[in-house]
Order: C-alpha cells, then structure tokens, then sequence
C-alpha cells in the first residue's frame, strides 16, 4: 500500500475551516517578485523559512516580509544550537506538502516546528506562501498564527530602518 501525498497548506487550512483566498501567480521565488505580482507592499507579507534540525524535524520561521531574520534567537526557540540549523532541500519541503518558493508555516507535517515572529499575530491581512511558487494565500495573520496552536511565538526578527534594505544575510 502506497502513502498518499501530503496536504498541501491550502488544504491544510480548508480543513481547519480558515478563511483565505488563494491567488495564482507566474512562478516567482523572489519576495519583491511575488509582491510585484501580487501588487502588495512587502509589509503585507509573512515569509517563511524552512530549516531542518540535526534530527530531521521541518522548521519552519514565520516573520513580516520585511524584516531580516534573527538566527540566534530562532534557534533558541526551536531549542537547538544556531549551528545546528541546516535549510530544509526540496525532497524534505516534500515530505510536508510544499516546494522551495512557497513555503508556508501551516503544512501537513504534524511534527514540524513553527515559530513565528511575535509581531506576526497582528498584521492584519497578509500574503504568504502557498505551499508552491506560483500561488499565494491571502489571509488574516491571526488565523494564519490560530492555524498552528503548537507554535512558538518568539522575536525572531529585526524590521529594517528606512535606510536599510529588507534582505536576509548570506
């Protein structure tokens, strides 16, 4: 007997009984792509990152669009050393229903961890992945935050000034 494939983040949410609104868009990883397409400021979005613990667990780092991730603190909310966070490849963001370029926080992958920056919750409507690269979902951040009720709230970002640019570090 074959396993079935995993739940993809709008099913995931369609079974929770959250309302959004699934937008597609041409296929586009990078974040001023995606809002260009959209036509969304990158405020209006909660970007996720996925890493893998030394044990295989998926997490996942859920922050506004704009602002630059915090690697200490995310590691210390997920209660792993920082150098033990290792980006999730596509065969692991697979396994829980999504590819790179839209990755999501909610997914069906029920051992996953999730931490989402504390000021997520209050955004408003935002724009996050789908899951995959070429559609986005449209959503409340506190429904998106309520869809995940064993997440880790924690400061894991730093919103740049306005004389910096919005840009994770390499």
């Amino acid at each position: 007997m074959s396993e079935s494939a995993p739940l993809e983040p709008p099913d995931v949410l369609t079974a929770l009984g959250a309302s959004f609104r699934l937008y597609e868009h041409p296929g586009v990883v990078d974040p001023v792509e995606v809002c260009a397409a959209l036509g969304v400021p990158l405020e209006r979005t909660v970007k996720t990152l996925a890493f893998v613990t030394p044990e295989d667990r998926l997490l996942l780092a859920a922050l506004p669009g704009h602002a630059r991730l915090r690697y200490g603190p995310l590691a210390r909310a997920a209660g792993i050393r920082r150098g033990d966070l290792s980006p999730a490849d596509a065969g692991r963001l697979a396994r829980a229903g999504m590819r790179p370029g839209g990755v999501c926080p909610v997914s069906s992958d029920g051992a996953a961890l999730v931490v989402f920056d504390e000021t997520v919750g209050g955004l408003g409507r935002v724009h996050c992945g789908s899951g995959r690269p070429d559609s986005s979902i449209e959503i409340d951040a506190g429904a998106l935050v309520a869809a995940v009720p064993a997440a880790v709230m924690a400061r894991i970002g730093d919103v740049p000034t306005a004389s910096e640019p919005a840009r994770e570090p390499v």
